[in-house]
């Protein structure tokens, strides 16, 4: 049974949004999918709609939000030689 918005605490509109933005966070994870096909995934109609939605829920852009994870994951090899 779906929990009404006092239970979740935001606006039936606004869940269904912030999963659809977690969902995208999951597939940025990966960096073999361009961000357009990300946004249509997840059921945007255009990559600036999901960009703009993306940046309320997390206060970076898409693009933003994957470099840096990706860095955490795969951090770039240092000059020194040492990881």
């Amino acid at each position: 049974m779906p929990r009404s918005s006092a239970a979740v605490g935001m606006r039936p509109h606004d869940y269904f949004l912030k999963r659809r933005i977690d969902r995208a966070k999951e597939l940025m994870q990966r960096a073999d999918v361009s961000l357009i096909d990300i946004a249509l995934a997840v059921g945007f109609q255009t990559q600036a709609h999901f960009t703009t939605v993306f940046k309320r829920f997390t206060g970076e852009t898409p693009y933003r939000w994957r470099s840096a994870h990706l860095l955490q994951a795969f951090p770039l090899p240092r000059a020194d030689g040492r990881p």
